[in-house]
């Protein structure tokens, strides 16, 4: 590095200015493929049938804006009784009806992008769009508002067929311009002219459209408007024209936008919408002026619009329209979750070619039956059904339009197939697929098409002939995008001392992974999905002092030994002939040791062994070192260009995992499917099992699965998932190398708050990191991993007071910074901040309201005075808080596991008093109603998780473990809030150099073993035991003298190292009561370390590996690593009792402040319905509705008509609860929609017709391995199918914004700025 700069540390932050078969079951694949076909019939059919009542409500709609009033037609003379009521308000109505229709998407549209454009995210304009869009907007309105009141239904349908005129006459176009090509023979010429006839005669079909009507009827007036309509929406309906022919050509950003290749920006989408706007607008006003309404004003639109009768047949046309554009919003969402499921609707059925011809048989039925029920349906809305407006008078006779109008039909119809007509693409192609842009209301079919482009077929464009096409299949052609489709992913595992069990788990899913790996690295099918992979394995703690003949040597400890022997009894790893294990090397490091490893398919694993004497220990300081080894040392310093490493960056991922997570190669797969799918996504998350046994684990079953059914589920929907778990989860490293990301994850906590955000949950604050800077985290529901969860009281509670306190700083440190985050990041909006408010401000609220339900169920269960049930209840709960601010935490602990038993039976008190509530006020009370309503959306989540039902069960213990967990531990967690170590106060007393306190039954019991020991002391001869230890320090000395003789190789000073000893034993016999040592005492163990430095090697169970050298780059990386961020934290007692004391201050602030508003809450509530006659809400659910109370006189139930006395307070509560369950409800299935089409992409590639009872065979294994790259990303279906929301990391590959691109520009910038000081 010429510069003098290390590339791996050039990360920056800123200040604020394939699996052995398939996981489905039998019966579930059986289930999917059912439900898949039944959806498949349901969409086609609402497709069809809802395009064509869209297109004869306009039509409709359009054809009464002038009044019919002298119809002769047989249909009118025979349904005359259906009296149709028009005044202006109700032709008002009608132009307002047919406006909405068109124009509200536009604006919803605008003031979304306005929005958008407002937050700074802005785009180049795209005129030709604009002005293509502005002409379609044109023409239908000409033809809506101009041309249709002259027509009929029939005609309006025939002429509504002609609108791919542009499109035939550019077929025709390219057909003779081949014949004409020079360089061609006669025969060819001919040949081409002879097929460019038929496209010629379809285009002087179509083209009459514009003159016949003039030609043959003399009462068709709108001569000028009728060709103005058609060509305007010909050329406006610019997908029927614009192919994949167009790449490259100045319609390439067209071409680009109708493929999603590029998304449609936010500036675009405004001026478009406001364009389709004010066009629409300004032909409704020249209607308005020309059709003749000479009583029809301002007054009748603003009546029309804003007076709401349903009495009133204009509010009847208002709300009729609103009910087309909820039809065509769901006809969209149909198309785009057919186009996430790959189930596109058959050509010929597909509403642009069918829906004309439907309509019109249906029109034409209904004029010759007639059927006059929909006349008088019609008459309610102030409406007529127009039949024949033409050619009455000539009775027995066909019009004589009919045939050419028919003809019209007929092509119309031909020609939307042809658009729509499915593609067939093979199965390892990259599909986008993609809908038109905006919404056409008065043409909804349109707007209904999928289109679908393939990024690794060579599309054929304007300047390729025919015969030089590129065969696809041609195994020698050279593909440029090979390379960057084998990710590289690197499997993290953090480990301290898991039992053996928890060491198992993890092996074997790395192990799984090593087989799959080399599976997919071996197919050489042509873009099959592939993955580098290589494991680490980050070994906290793993080093002690062991005393061996006299002589004390740094070792491994026994977890690692356990690890080892597990490690060669799960590979089946035998001795070669020298003894040794030829796949396993033992390294020295500068942070202690390294076992590296070849699984048996390949993928290297290493075991990284960290000595907390040379580097920082736990989790946060592991992922550290993987980062910036992995990231920095590996992409950074590699002697590549910036973009080769932009791309290994993109790339690139880290698949963090705990030491005891299992998880099978699938879950990994559709992690990166999601990944790969939008670049915007920083990291994805699967779904995690707690596993284990004891109740404490049954509870934790059922609140992770109400906890990722609901809470993550929306999270996922509405914006982002705001915390990664550790144990199971894959970043992307370009995301992680980002500003203010990895540089700031190695900040060391310097205020109290820091302690409790970035030590307790290192993963939430690395999620928020992501956030902040813009990056999404996603829930994949499908991807499942397994973890050990604690089994005991205690261990639970103690995880929870470290988890639940970071939770809350995470959480509020992200709406603190709502305004940075929501301008970095898209998919966190204003209204999800306001949300993720209202979930942590009731979660603050939660032991007030769980006290007051167990105070009024007692006094409802037991007929108690309720002034008395809350003393008795507020009491222990109040002792509780005492002891937790007084006490150490075992004692904290065992009055909680008392309390928390006492309570499950006062739980059953609750259900009693509940159910009781019930019966008696029935289910429509607001109260009952909540707690009813919600078990029914937890059964009914579980019904829609199948392969998880059986966590409902666990809920039985959930709800008797309520008081526990929402007051119980909520008071601990909070009063604990100090407290930022794995154990318990007592290490902090100690830190501090304080004496810890103790209980007086404690300091009794210390005070008697005092005069026993002093007695034994007495009894056993001090001085004879002096003697011996001298005797047997001497030895001890001789014997290190001769170790270090052993190794004067080394070049170490052997004096000072024997000096330090005898100093280090002077040390020990003054210990002081600091956990921290002594620089002196840090450099003398580093001295020794050098001594015997391969001491741990020839350990009995280690010496069979071999033995390797790390390479002097990697060693000088490790060096500057720990020197500058690693290293080992020194603070003195006095630093140590400054942090304890700010922890302690915070604590009292945040815990007195939470208290003072539980406590004020509890007794509001309590007051409240102590006064329940005065303060109380009079609800009445309905008219006649009665409910039982008891009688105070006779104590007999009674029914009574009184209405139901509701607390206000306690109902805003519910209420708000309430709101909140709907809206993770809402998200739930919105996810589970996204989950169940990734099932059926699953089944899809798993079986083409039905389903097999054969096992899996190899060929199966290859299929689904295959086409397991067609899986869509789950959040992606109402965007990822769709021009405006479809995001591709390859889409702009000049983009500057790039990570490498930022830090090499910064790199730079530094450099210039040391010069030029220099200077």
């Amino acid at each position: 590095m010429n510069d003098g700069e290390n590339y791996w540390n050039a990360f920056r932050s800123h200040k604020r200015s394939s699996s052995d078969g398939p996981t489905l079951s039998p019966w579930m694949i059986t289930a999917l493929q059912a439900t898949k076909l039944v959806l498949f019939a349901l969409c086609n059919l609402v497709l069809t049938l809802g395009s064509v009542f869209s297109k004869l409500i306009v039509l409709v709609l359009a054809t009464n804006i002038l009044p019919h009033t002298h119809l002769l037609d047989k249909f009118s003379r025979k349904c005359s009784r259906a009296i149709v009521r028009r005044t202006s308000t109700t032709t008002a109505g009608i132009y307002l009806s047919l406006l909405l229709i068109q124009c509200l998407p536009d604006a919803v549209n605008l003031v979304r992008g306005g929005l958008e454009m407002w937050k700074g995210r802005c785009g180049r304009l795209i005129g030709s769009l604009v002005f293509l869009e502005a002409l379609r907007a044109i023409g239908l309105s000409v033809l809506t508002f101009h041309v249709f009141p002259q027509l009929d239904l029939a005609r309006c349908l025939v002429l509504g067929a002609c609108f791919p005129l542009v499109a035939v006459l550019q077929r025709s176009l390219i057909a003779m311009m081949s014949a004409a090509r020079n360089g061609r023979s006669f025969g060819n010429r001919l040949g081409r002219c002879f097929i460019a006839i038929p496209h010629v005669i379809m285009f002087l079909v179509l083209l009459s459209s514009c003159y016949v009507w003039t030609l043959l009827d003399g009462k068709f007036t709108a001569t000028i408007a009728l060709p103005i309509g058609i060509i305007c929406t010909s050329l406006g309906f610019w997908e029927s024209w614009i192919d994949t022919t167009h790449a490259n050509t100045k319609y390439d950003e067209l071409y680009r936008i109708k493929y999603a290749v590029r998304k449609m920006n936010n500036t675009t989408h405004v001026v478009v919408s406001f364009m389709r706007i004010i066009c629409t607008i300004g032909v409704m006003i020249s209607a308005v002026l020309m059709n003749g309404h000479t009583k029809l004003n301002a007054f009748h639109f603003v009546k029309a619009f804003f007076s709401f009768n349903l009495r009133q047949n204009y509010t009847l046309l208002l709300l009729l329209a609103t009910g087309i554009i909820g039809l065509h919003i769901l006809m969209r969402g149909i198309s785009r979750f057919l186009a996430a499921l790959d189930l596109h609707p058959f050509s010929f059925v597909h509403p642009l070619s069918i829906a004309p011809l439907i309509a019109y048989g249906f029109v034409r039925y209904v004029c010759q039956s007639p059927t006059c029920s929909i006349s008088r349906r019609l008459a309610k809305f102030g409406l007529r059904w127009i039949c024949d407006q033409w050619f009455q008078d000539v009775k027995g006779m066909t019009s004589p339009d009919f045939y050419i109008c028919l003809v019209w039909l007929v092509v119309g119809c031909y020609r939307g197939w042809r658009l729509v007509r499915q593609r067939y693409f093979d199965s390892t192609e990259e599909i986008i697929s993609s809908m038109p842009p905006v919404c056409n209301g008065l043409c909804i079919e349109q707007s209904l098409v999928i289109f679908q482009h393939s990024l690794n077929r060579q599309e054929k464009t304007m300047l390729i002939e025919d015969e030089d096409a590129v065969n696809e299949n041609d195994e020698l052609r050279i593909r440029n995008d090979e390379v960057d489709r084998v990710s590289t992913v690197y499997a993290c595992a953090t480990m301290w001392h898991e039992t053996e069990t928890e060491m198992r788990q993890v092996l074997r899913s790395i192990l799984k992974l090593d087989v799959d790996h080399a599976t997919r690295m071996n197919n050489k099918k042509v873009n099959e999905l592939r993955y580098r992979l290589e494991g680490h394995i980050f070994f906290d703690d793993a080093w002690e002092d062991i005393q061996e003949e006299g002589i004390e040597k740094r070792e491994p400890n026994e977890y690692f030994h356990m690890f080892f022997k597990l490690l060669n009894e799960m590979t089946g790893e035998k001795l070669n002939d020298e003894g040794k294990l030829e796949t396993r090397i033992l390294v020295n490091t500068p942070y202690g040791g390294r076992l590296v490893v070849k699984l048996p398919s390949g993928t290297l694993l290493f075991v990284h062994l960290k000595d907390k004497k040379l580097i920082r220990h736990k989790k946060r300081w592991s992922q550290v070192m993987y980062m910036y080894y992995l990231l920095g040392h590996r992409i950074m310093d590699c002697p590549l260009s910036i973009e080769d490493r932009q791309q290994m960056a993109d790339n690139t991922f880290i698949l963090a995992i705990d030491g005891d997570s299992k998880f099978e190669p699938d879950a990994l797969l559709r992690l990166l499917h999601l990944m790969n799918a939008k670049s915007d996504i920083g990291c994805a998350c699967g779904r995690i099992h707690p596993i284990g046994s004891g109740i404490m684990v049954w509870y934790q079953k059922f609140e992770y699965a109400i906890a990722h059914w609901f809470q993550k589920a929306a999270e996922h929907v509405f914006g982002c998932v705001l915390c990664a778990p550790g144990c199971f989860s894959l970043f992307r490293a370009s995301a992680l190398m980002d500003d203010n990301i990895m540089h700031k994850y190695t900040k060391t906590a310097t205020e109290p708050r820091h302690y409790v955000q970035y030590d307790q949950g290192e993963d939430r604050w690395l999620s928020t990191l992501l956030l902040k800077q813009g990056y999404r985290i996603e829930y994949a529901a499908a991807s499942d991993a397994e973890t050990y969860a604690p089994e005991g009281f205690e261990e639970f509670f103690n995880q929870r007071r470290r988890w639940t306190p970071s939770s809350i700083a995470n959480t509020v440190d992200l709406l603190m910074d709502y305004k940075r985050a929501s301008e970095n990041n898209d998919a966190i909006s204003y209204a999800y901040i306001a949300y993720q408010f209202l979930v942590i401000f009731f979660s603050m609220l939660g032991p007030a309201i769980i006290f007051t339900m167990l105070v009024f169920a007692q006094v409802a269960a037991f007929g108690l005075n309720g002034t008395d049930v809350m003393i008795y209840n507020a009491l222990p709960i109040g002792f509780f808080v005492l002891l937790c601010f007084t006490t150490e935490s075992n004692v904290q602990l065992a009055y909680a596991k008392f309390m928390s038993i006492a309570y499950a039976f006062v739980m059953l008190a609750v259900l009693v008093a509940t159910s009781s509530q019930i019966v008696l006020e029935t289910v429509v009370a607001p109260t009952s109603l909540f707690i009813v309503t919600m078990v029914a959306i937890f059964f009914f989540a579980a019904c829609l998780h199948p392969k998880e039902f059986t966590n409902i069960i666990y809920g039985i213990v959930f709800f008797l473990m309520i008081p526990a967990t929402y007051v119980f531990l909520t008071l601990y967690s909070l009063i604990n809030l100090n407290v930022i170590n794995w154990g318990t106060r007592e290490a902090v007393a100690k830190a501090t150099g304080q004496k810890t306190k103790k209980a007086p039954m404690e300091r009794w019991i210390d005070a008697v073993l005092d005069v026993l020991k002093r007695g034994l002391r007495i009894i056993s001869g001090r001085e004879r035991k002096e003697n011996v230890e001298k005797r047997e320090k001497f030895e001890k000395k001789v014997l290190r003298m001769e170790m270090a003789l052993r190794n004067v190789e080394s070049g170490v000073d052997i004096k000072r190292i024997l000096d330090e000893d005898e100093e280090k034993e002077r040390r020990e016999e003054e210990t002081q009561t600091s956990d921290m040592p002594v620089q002196q005492e840090e450099e003398m163990q580093k001295e020794v370390q050098k001594a015997n430095r391969y001491v741990w090697m020839t350990n009995q169970q280690l010496k069979v590996c071999e033995r390797g050298k790390l390479k002097s780059a990697e060693k000088t990386f490790w060096n500057d690593l720990i020197e500058t961020y690693l290293k080992p934290i020194k603070s003195t007692p006095a630093e140590t009792k400054q942090v304890a004391d700010g922890l302690a201050a915070l604590r009292n602030q945040i815990a007195f402040t939470i208290l003072l508003i539980n406590t004020l809450l509890a007794l509001a509530i309590f007051l409240i319905q102590k006064h329940k006659n005065v303060l109380s809400i009079k609800y009445l659910p309905f008219k006649g509705f009665k409910w039982t109370k008891m009688n105070e006189m006779t104590g007999q139930f009674e029914q009574t008509t009184e209405p139901l006395k509701i607390d206000p307070l306690g109902m805003g509560i519910v209420a708000f609860l309430l709101a909140i369950l709907f809206v993770q409800t809402l998200g739930m299935l919105v996810h589970r929609l996204n989950t169940m089409i990734g099932a059926f992409q699953e089944v899809k590639n798993l079986y083409e017709y039905g389903v097999s009872t054969v096992p899996n065979t190899k060929n199966d294994d290859e299929r689904i391995m295959t086409n397991a790259r067609l899986m869509i990303n789950a959040t992606g279906v109402t965007t990822g199918h769709a021009a405006d929301g479809y995001t591709r990391h390859r889409a702009d590959e000049s983009d500057t914004g790039n990570v490498l691109y930022k830090l090499q520009k910064a790199r730079l910038a530094k450099r210039m700025q040391r010069s030029a000081l220099s200077n």
